[in-house]
């Protein structure tokens, strides 16, 4: 009767050691084939150009705005190259934070010495990190700013400006990607008083790696609706609205 009892134990002890090994082994595939599966979604590439627009992740409406404070503020003459460099960061302890530091360069083309338009370059590196994803990037950019006539009732920008880097999202799963993200437009205006976006519209294309080699492309339109809100329409019709 005891050895009987002793067997039992034994082979209880045998089946319960083994459905830990089957339950260990299956979570081991499942952690392997989520990351071996990660892929970039819309829902990133959505957060990826709202984070490339937005001030509070030191986006392009803040380029925007420095590439004319530059023309209202600082001291140009036509056909003479003038370089500078912005470093920005957010307020401590704040969140979503971003630093960046860029190199500009920029000129002023005139007829005669009637300006015609201000042209820019520039380079760097930028970081934020907020709720839903972290980025570490190389931006650079190009825009030409035109309505610099008195009369005229605003500015017009046309630009490109792109952010190559590598991204964390925190949509879902926690997982890591490299994008090369491009916006291109030619009909921005700012308000010569605030010096806000007012309209315009841009194209994006987005495109990378996840961290499981998986590659993606998406492309959109922006549109800038004034009164710091833009509307992203992704290619497959989603929509996204975007504020600041």
């Amino acid at each position: 009767m005891k050895t009987s009892l002793k067997a039992r134990k034994i082979l209880f002890s045998l089946a319960v050691t083994a459905g830990l090994a089957v339950i260990i082994s299956s979570c081991k595939k499942d952690n392997a084939s989520t990351t071996e599966n990660t892929t970039v979604t819309e829902a990133d590439a959505a957060e990826l150009t709202t984070n490339a627009i937005v001030p509070s992740s030191g986006g392009f409406a803040v380029q925007v705005n420095s590439s004319v404070t530059v023309y209202k503020t600082v001291k140009l003459s036509c056909g003479i190259a003038k370089d500078s460099s912005i470093t920005k960061s957010s307020a401590t302890g704040v969140s979503p934070s971003y630093n960046y530091t860029l190199s500009w360069n920029y000129l002023l083309n005139c007829s005669g010495v009637v300006p015609n338009d201000l042209t820019f370059n520039f380079t760097g590196s930028s970081k934020y990190d907020g709720p839903r994803m972290s980025s570490e990037d190389s931006c650079s950019g190009g825009f030409v700013l035109t309505g610099l006539a008195p009369t005229a009732p605003a500015y017009v920008l046309n630009t490109t400006y792109t952010r190559d880097g590598s991204q964390v999202s925190k949509i879902g799963r926690n997982y890591s990607f490299s994008s090369k993200l491009i916006i291109k437009s030619s009909d921005i205006t700012v308000d010569k008083t605030s010096l806000k976006i007012l309209s315009g519209t841009a194209t994006v294309t987005i495109s990378g790696a996840s961290s499981s080699g998986k590659s993606f492309n998406f492309n959109g339109t922006i549109t800038f609706n004034g009164n710091n809100k833009a509307t992203l329409l992704l290619n497959s019709g989603a929509s996204y609205n975007i504020q600041w």
